[in-house]
């Protein structure tokens, strides 16, 4: 054979094994814990959310309350401070000593030296 006839001779392809299927093998894990697992997670997710909400909304409820006592306790404060105001001003005092049965004092008050100088 001349270089030219083994130069353009048709070339073997080398041969490919047959392809086979595979059997399936046994060793495949069970789905069932895996979903259990993630349902149970989920769960306690979902609880742990209700309780943390409840606990949140209990919370605002007292503090809801305590800001209406607060005002409550505010506006009672602020009455009494006023009637106080209103007692201590002098007109009510010089009432007050009236009913009582007081009288302004005629003299000057005289003050006692207690030390036990004579002078």
């Amino acid at each position: 054979m001349s270089a030219a006839e083994r130069a353009y001779a048709p070339v073997a392809a080398p041969r490919r094994p047959s392809l086979r299927a595979v059997p399936l093998r046994g060793s495949r894990a069970p789905r069932a814990p895996f979903v259990v697992l993630v349902l149970l997670v989920l769960g306690i997710g979902l609880i742990g959310l209700l309780v943390l909400n409840t606990a949140l909304q209990q919370g605002a409820f007292e503090l809801g309350e305590l800001q209406s006592t607060t005002d409550e306790l505010r506006d009672r404060q602020t009455d009494l401070a006023d009637r106080v105001a209103e007692r201590s001003a002098p007109d009510a005092l010089a009432d007050q000593a009236n009913r009582m049965g007081m009288v302004p004092a005629e003299e000057s008050p005289t003050f006692l030296d207690l030390s036990g100088g004579n002078g």
